[in-house]
């Protein structure tokens, strides 16, 4: 504050200027509502984002599921106790069962294939993902191949 103590300026002046107001708390005209405009905007864009993290997470959970589903299918497949066409079916049954009982509402559709020949079992298991992003349809496909078990007597 200038001036003395008695409340004149300099010079012996009376003071006469009004006190200074505080700054005014409304923004210019142009400004006011930006931030709604800017949530708005970017709101579904996040959910989106969010959505497709979710969507792919759930692609990987039913790939894992098809690879384990097609690995015990190989597992039973491949035992030389019975003919190829009982074992092909029972790696075939047991896939689908692994895929049902792991899959849930997560794995939907899947289709096995098992081919065995005297040497090698080759299983092929596809399904479909459970969607929840419209129009992204994502599908888990597992291939597993494995050696016959046989008997080799000693020379």
């Amino acid at each position: 504050m200038c001036g003395t103590a008695s409340g004149r300026g300099p010079g012996g002046a009376a003071n006469t200027a009004a006190p200074a107001r505080p700054p005014s708390r409304r923004r210019g005209g142009r400004d006011r509502g930006d931030t709604l405009v800017e949530a708005i905007l970017i709101t579904p864009i996040m959910f989106f984002i969010v959505l497709v993290v979710i969507q792919f997470a759930l692609w990987y959970h039913a790939r894992q599921i098809v690879t384990a589903a097609a690995q015990e299918a190989t597992r039973v497949a491949r035992v030389a106790t019975a003919t190829p066409d009982q074992v092909a079916q029972a790696g075939q049954d047991r896939a689908y069962a692994f895929v049902e009982t792991l899959g849930g509402g997560t794995v939907a559709d899947p289709s096995v294939q098992v081919d065995r020949t005297a040497t090698t079992v080759t299983v092929q298991v596809e399904a479909s993902t459970l969607t929840i992003v419209p129009g992204l349809d994502l599908r888990a496909t597992a291939r597993s191949v494995s050696p016959v078990e046989r008997f080799e007597p000693d020379s």
